[in-house]
């Protein structure tokens, strides 16, 4: 069994993956290769989560296990600079130097 089946956040039905992976003509959102039946792959967020996208099936496509992989990493590493970015423009200087804050 492929490791479709498991959705970071929960548990995914067979039957809303199966509805996924049609709508998507068994492909991978991200490098466009046919997936088969022996591919692992992921359910995965066109959209990100923490950029906005939701959970619908819209938002959900099949992407390949190494394609997710490097996707999430980048989603990830992106979403950490926005955290600090955020954090630097809304602490003031004066705070962050004299608690020891970057």
């Amino acid at each position: 069994m492929s490791a479709f089946h498991h959705h970071k956040r929960g548990s995914m039905s067979a039957q809303r993956v199966a509805r996924i992976f049609a709508a998507n003509e068994g492909r991978c959102h991200i490098c466009g290769r046919k997936l088969g039946p022996a591919d692992d792959y992921q359910i995965d967020h066109k959209i990100a989560l923490s950029r906005g996208g939701t959970d619908d099936d819209d938002n959900l496509a099949p992407a390949c296990d190494w394609c997710h992989d490097d996707k999430t990493s980048d989603d990830i590493s992106e979403a950490a600079k926005g955290k600090r970015i955020a954090t630097k423009h809304t602490v003031p200087k004066r705070f962050r130097q004299k608690r020891g804050w970057r």
